[in-house]
């Protein structure tokens, strides 16, 4: 029996316009009045997600930055967080400067860029739909941030993986949530770490719970899950180990799914 459900956002729960359907809202609204525990796990920051928060209309739990933050939407109360340090960010902030590599760094709800004028800030801004701060990097009273960002092609930030790896070794989280962003994080959250600690605080179980998502970053989630189901429309390598599929996020595959569990 499902007692609750995990679902990623961009690719998942919102279409290819960045819109959550009628079909995916009203069977949420059903399974939430049945008691099901239903939780937003996003890459986003939390700011991102207010406006898909507002059709929801769900007094539900928010788990964004990639599980390096989680909200209590009732009262926007704070239930975890693990930013990144100072000194790490420092070798973030020198590694985007040396390869003239887009860095986007988050602290306080505030998305922060030192340039507003590039591609990469225009592209992130368009898929998220929130406005940047441009900021000098070096004028940050305190440089810990909930998570960093690199936006560019994927043969771009796979050197800049390499690179990361090897000056930070095994001290960071990194994962690439689209084609364009490779995320890093503090090393003790991803999307599964946090889930299970926001379940055990609901006391729930990983294997009564359905999960969605369609990349990189959703991989721990849906591994550690009761029932992980990838999008028909989510990366290969997630699909060919996948427990469950369903059908694309244009298709209603989150509603397609949950229908046959009610």
């Amino acid at each position: 029996m499902i007692k609750s459900v995990a679902l990623d956002l961009d690719g998942t729960l919102l279409n290819s316009k960045k819109e959550i359907s009628n079909q995916n809202i009203s069977i949420l609204r059903e399974l939430y009045k049945k008691g099901v525990e239903i939780f937003i796990v996003t890459g986003r920051s939390y700011s991102a997600t207010k406006e898909i928060l507002k059709k929801l209309e769900l007094p539900i739990i928010v788990i964004c930055y990639n599980g390096a933050k989680v909200i209590d939407t009732k009262n926007e109360s704070i239930l975890l967080e693990e930013p990144l340090s100072e000194d790490i960010v420092k070798v973030l902030i020198e590694i985007s400067r040396k390869n003239n590599i887009h860095l986007n760094l988050y602290q306080d709800e505030n998305w922060f860029v030192e340039d507003k004028k590039n591609w990469q800030t225009e592209y992130y801004k368009n898929n998220i739909g929130i406005d940047a701060v441009e900021k000098n990097f070096n004028n940050f009273t305190s440089l810990l941030m909930t998570k960093a960002l690199f936006i560019d092609e994927r043969c771009n930030l796979e050197k800049i993986e390499k690179e990361i790896k090897e000056k930070l070794r095994d001290i960071v989280h990194l994962t690439y949530s689209q084609e364009r962003y490779l995320e890093i994080l503090n090393k003790k959250v991803n999307k599964g770490k946090s889930l299970e600690k926001i379940l055990q605080l609901k006391n729930l179980t990983l294997d009564t719970c359905v999960a969605f998502g369609d990349a990189n970053n959703d991989k721990e989630m849906l591994e550690m899950v009761g029932y992980g189901v990838v999008m028909k429309n989510g990366e290969e390598d997630l699909k060919k180990d996948a427990k469950y599929l369903t059908d694309s996020n244009d298709n209603d595959g989150v509603y397609k799914f949950l229908v046959q569990k009610i």
